[in-house]
């Protein structure tokens, strides 16, 4: 049963996913429970496909919370129930973890920023440049990971910007450019090439030297349980690994 969920549903469901989850251990007598994955926007898709594979081989109920990594880290901290969480960036992955709030297990991928246009490329951006300043220009907001990369890149490239609008989420930056609501956009290149002819892409100079590093957090323990430790393996090796490098991630 597909669960992909906005973040304003996971507060709803919080409460009701742990109790389900107790009675699951309480009742079943399996070793494998329902669980809660939280998981950096532009990641969303991935974990849909992970969700249905570990749901079908292990007869549980995965529900999969997708947002921007501030909002995801946000919701641990006010008490939300969660198990595993990727972030799209090690400094909100820190807060969870600093605050011991659980263990980080690996660096499962990395990704990198580029410019999008509508097709066509009507407001004629001629690249990451002063152009974008004279269209309207949308960007990810500064405590978003992708907002913290795009700012960074444009000190790398003595460049100032003059977004219209800055979004919670990489996917709302991409939903405002594919809608029309933006001439150009920054969102990473996974998101990019999921909207196919929606876009035209344009790479930034020097995007390689400040890659997105998405770290896996198990919450609340110290390692993975055998359920956690399926999932992980059901996004991050085999099918998982490779749908990952079909989007444009780059993995270990």
């Amino acid at each position: 049963m597909k669960k992909i969920l906005s973040l304003g549903a996971s507060v709803l469901l919080a409460l009701s996913v742990a109790a389900c989850s107790d009675d699951a251990d309480e009742t079943s007598g399996d070793e494998h429970r329902d669980i809660t994955v939280m998981i950096a926007a532009s990641m969303c898709g991935i974990a849909e496909s992970a969700e249905a594979d570990v749901e079908e081989d292990l007869g549980i109920d995965v529900t999969t919370v997708c947002a921007g990594s501030s909002d995801l880290v946000a919701q641990i901290e006010a008490g939300n129930e969660t198990d595993v969480l990727i972030t799209a960036n090690q400094n909100t992955a820190d807060q969870i973890i600093d605050g011991d709030r659980g263990t980080q297990l690996d660096m499962i991928a990395t990704n990198e920023l580029v410019v999008v246009v509508p097709a066509g490329n009507p407001a004629g951006i001629t690249g990451f440049d002063e152009s974008m300043n004279a269209a309207d220009l949308v960007v990810c907001a500064p405590q978003v990971p992708c907002g913290d990369v795009s700012r960074q890149l444009a000190e790398l490239n003595n460049l100032t910007f003059e977004p219209v609008s800055e979004e919670g989420s990489v996917t709302d930056v991409l939903g405002k450019i594919t809608s029309g609501q933006g001439d150009v956009g920054l969102v990473y290149r996974t998101d990019a090439n999921a909207a196919g002819d929606a876009v035209e892409v344009i790479d930034i100079p020097k995007s390689e030297e400040i890659p997105n590093q998405y770290p896996l957090v198990i919450v609340d323990s110290e390692e993975a349980d055998a359920t956690e430790q399926a999932w992980i393996d059901a996004f991050t090796t085999g099918d998982g690994k490779q749908r990952m490098e079909d989007l444009g991630f780059t993995t270990p």
